[in-house]
């Protein structure tokens, strides 16, 4: 109940940082994590934990060598989240920005990344901070790399198509609001 109350806090003080006023729905949990292989994945990072929905199902599936990033923008959540995986290894909670990513990630001895969770509103976020994003991404991931993204519109897909190539689409009508989730690999560096 605690964590529900500081999702809806949270969002009344800055919905275009949090894309919702309730947190996601198992299904829609399913279908987020459906796409990784936790068997190989060496590092996984989650733009916009919030207060750890995903990373509750990405820390129970993953091996415990699996390096985990969890960057979120709200200190607020990142205090909830740093409380609540202390003592993890292997887990990292990072204050920051997504698009900062690549420096978080140099002193854990990560230059490339297997997949990139994210549930970050694209659509209320400054046009040029999700550009940034997105391209930071790219370049993060390795070439077999898979960013899922959650959704609640598709509204920013030839967005996320410029630098990417889509390889699977699902709607997950079991969450409020019902859900997108889009996965995409990085366009080849020739494209």
């Amino acid at each position: 109940m605690l964590i529900g109350m500081a999702f809806l806090e949270e969002f009344l003080r800055n919905p275009a940082t949090v894309g919702s006023m309730v947190p996601s729905s198992r299904e829609l949990t399913d279908k987020v994590t459906e796409p990784i292989d936790f068997a190989t994945a060496a590092c996984i990072v989650e733009y916009g934990p919030g207060t750890g929905v995903f990373t509750d199902i990405l820390m129970a599936r993953r091996r415990p060598e699996t390096v985990l990033v969890l960057i979120e923008v709200s200190r607020r959540f990142c205090q909830l989240l740093q409380e609540r995986y202390a003592g993890h290894p292997n887990v990292h909670v990072i204050h920051g920005s997504a698009d900062q990513t690549a420096q978080y990630l140099r002193p854990l001895g990560v230059d490339k990344v297997d997949y990139v969770v994210s549930g970050l509103p694209f659509s209320s976020l400054p046009r040029r901070l999700g550009w940034r994003i997105l391209e930071h991404t790219s370049q993060l991931l390795r070439p077999e790399g898979r960013l899922i993204l959650f959704q609640y519109s598709l509204r920013n897909t030839r967005l996320f198509e410029r630098f990417f190539r889509p390889v699977g689409q699902e709607h997950v009508l079991l969450n409020l609001p019902p859900a997108y989730v889009l996965t995409y690999e990085p366009k080849p560096a020739d494209s």
